[in-house]
Order: C-alpha cells, then structure tokens, then sequence
C-alpha cells in the first residue's frame, strides 16, 4: 500500500526529530577523555578564524599520534569532551568564557566551537583541555565593529 504525502511528511518529521533529539543528547553528555599514556592529544596544536565584532571559531583535533594507521590519530572510537577557555589575558586569570564541546569520530575528534559575546577588535587567548592534559595557548582577535 503506498503512502500518502501526511504520511511520508509525518515520517520525515518523525525521522528528522529523532535525530535532532540524539545530537542533542551527545552534545550535552560528559564523555571521559581517555589515558593518554605519555602522548600529547594536542599534538596538531589550536587554531582560530571567521571572526565577527562580538566573536570567533575556535579548532582543535586530538590526535596524539597523528599518522596512525587507519586515521583517527591515535583516538579510539568513543567520543570525548573538550573544554575550551577564552581569557583577556595569556596567564587566564580573566577568563571571560567558557564552554564544552563533544569531539566524535565522525569529526575526527575535532571540535569547532563558536564564541559569541566578545568585544570588537580586542585580542584574547584561548586553550583546550582534555582530561589532565592542556593544549598550546592560542591568540585570537575579533573583527573590528561595523563602521
């Protein structure tokens, strides 16, 4: 029996839902970052771009054997949660954000977080952090404000 159009267009909402709701539960979970045995998941560093006046992308990939065979850096295949901290100054006793961001393999354990509420044309550093271990301190700066 074929479907009607209501059918297929609640089955696809249905569909569409169920994956909304599974990215959401990942992206909200905590995920522990495994041991990384002496390596350094931080190896291919921290990178920054698109800016805005109030804002920046942030990258990173943990990778702590980056040629590996079979491509995922030395990362096995459970998901990880990396913190990142944007400060005013390198040291980060002024931090003026922080979040989370789930690194999965379907990324290749990278994450893109995108910060919003800085202030135009100001530099800031920025750092990962994966368990114990700590990324190299990045530095960014915003666009200047329209105008």
């Amino acid at each position: 029996m074929p479907l009607s159009r209501r059918q297929l267009l609640q089955a696809g909402i249905a569909g569409s839902a169920a994956v909304l709701v599974g990215t959401s539960a990942v992206s909200s979970a905590r995920f522990p970052a495994p041991r990384w045995r002496g390596e350094d998941p931080f190896g291919l560093g921290v990178a920054s771009g698109d800016p805005t006046p109030d804002g920046v992308v942030l990258w990173t990939r943990l990778a702590p054997d980056p040629l590996a065979p079979g491509g995922r850096g030395g990362m096995g295949w459970d998901p990880v949660t990396v913190e990142y901290e944007v400060a005013h100054d390198e040291s980060f006793r002024k931090v003026v954000t922080r979040g989370t961001a789930v690194a999965t393999r379907e990324l290749a354990h990278s994450v893109h977080p995108e910060i919003h509420g800085l202030e135009p044309a100001r530099w800031y550093f920025y750092r990962f952090r994966a368990g114990s271990a700590i990324s190299p301190v990045g530095r960014t700066r915003t666009a200047p404000a329209p105008g």
